[in-house]
């Protein structure tokens, strides 16, 4: 489709939206309690601001490289979401209302009384929305949680009894190039949680090699003394940018895992290692990116397995979920996966037990600790954030996984 038409279908949608949630509000206030002529320029005026601003940032959004205007980018579309995410709900209620009048129209019923009920819960839902989506951007996105899970492993050597590994996921550098007292504060709790081991499970960048530029020094304070483990996610292939020839997106890659080597991971290419302790082993295997399409496929199991004693116990680090449900679960024998790439969808409600986020519509498992015949997978909610700036009650994860005997 050419950019002129969707960017005229985009307008039609945003103005329609508008116009349909101007008409819930005159319906709610009488205009003298509106505010006169000036509540129109104002409501119009952000309207066309709007418009005009995402239409500038969406033209330049493929092309951005400068990774210190990657933050102004997406805040353009926080913003946006911030108001028209409420506006749907609102109008969305405003539609329940009016097919609830049309019906009572039919019985001779005060269609007007009715449709007021049905906006009246409108308002106060999009209220809350708008609250949450600011509150969100301004302190969500690095309201950082340690996440503690004991995860019970059969025939676990005694020597790794207590093993307590760290996992951090999908950083997503460019989002903090401006803000690197955030990558030192997530630097400082980890060595603080002493972990003998931390595990990257992908997305380190957004797109470029040089956004980590800042970030070298401070990862390589991180302290583990069995060792530091990544694998690449789907962001670090840099297949969301328009290169100018394979070539140059081949070298970005390269640039990015030289990056990775530099802030003094071990970064694992299909590939294993064997972690001995007190003369006990077991087995750290890492693919590379594997998940449903359109996502790359790049990951090669029995290659990274290959060598590997199947007697021992099995980590596997696979940055996407669906790895483990499509190519692992019942089919492979790996003790427990470590996966990231969902954020949670970076919106949802945890309290307690009870967890809800729309990634769970497109992921069987989105976040925390999954358990099935006998197999196990954590999916870490991540530490950064793409197209939204902020999150909304899905908060940055640092994980401490302890092992121990089942």
């Amino acid at each position: 489709m050419r950019p002129v038409i969707i960017i005229a279908l985009f307008a039609i949608f945003i103005i329609g939206m508008d116009l349909y949630a101007l008409r819930g509000i005159q319906h709610l206030f009488s205009p003298g309690r509106v505010g006169n002529h000036l509540f129109y320029y104002v409501y119009w005026g952000v309207t066309l601001m709007m418009l005009v601003t995402l239409i500038i940032a969406g033209s330049r959004f493929q092309q951005l490289r400068d990774p210190t205007r990657f933050f102004g980018i997406t805040l353009i579309m926080g913003i946006f979401l911030m108001l028209y995410v409420p506006k749907l709900l609102f109008n969305a209620t405003q539609l329940l209302g009016d097919l609830a009048a049309l019906v009572s129209a039919l019985f001779r019923h005060d269609a007007g009384t009715l449709r007021r009920w049905f906006l009246l819960p409108g308002v106060l839902l999009g209220l809350l929305t708008f609250i949450g989506f600011g509150m969100g951007m301004a302190r969500g996105r690095t309201n950082l949680k340690v996440f503690r899970e004991k995860v019970s492993i059969h025939s676990l050597p005694k020597s790794f009894e207590g093993l307590r590994i760290v996992q951090l996921s999908d950083i997503h550098l460019a989002g903090f190039y401006n803000q690197p007292g955030y990558i030192r504060r997530v630097v400082k709790i980890v060595n603080a949680l002493e972990p003998d081991m931390v595990c990257f499970t992908g997305d380190m960048v957004h797109n470029f090699s040089e956004e980590v530029d800042p970030f070298t020094a401070i990862l390589n304070e991180l302290k583990a003394p069995l060792g530091k483990y990544a694998v690449l996610g789907n962001h670090d292939y840099g297949v969301y940018f328009n290169w100018d020839s394979k070539k140059e997106e081949s070298a970005n890659l390269d640039r990015v895992k030289a990056q990775i080597r530099a802030s003094g991971f071990d970064l694992l290419l299909n590939e294993h290692r064997t972690i001995s302790l007190n003369g006990d082993s077991l087995e750290i295997i890492g693919v590379e990116n594997w998940g449903k399409p359109p996502f790359p496929q790049l990951g090669d199991l029995h290659k990274a397995m290959s060598g590997a004693n199947p007697d021992h116990i099995k980590i596997l680090l696979s940055h996407d979920p669906s790895h483990w449900d499509l190519q692992v679960s019942q089919k492979e024998n790996i003790d427990l996966t470590l996966s990231g790439h969902t954020h949670g969808m970076q919106f949802g409600i945890e309290i307690g037990k009870f967890r809800w986020s729309p990634s769970q519509w497109t992921y069987r498992h989105w976040a925390g600790l999954y358990r099935e015949n006998g197999q196990q997978l954590y999916v870490n909610r991540g530490l950064g954030y793409t197209g939204f700036p902020g999150r909304v009650g899905i908060r940055p994860e640092i994980t401490l996984i302890t092992l121990q005997t089942d």
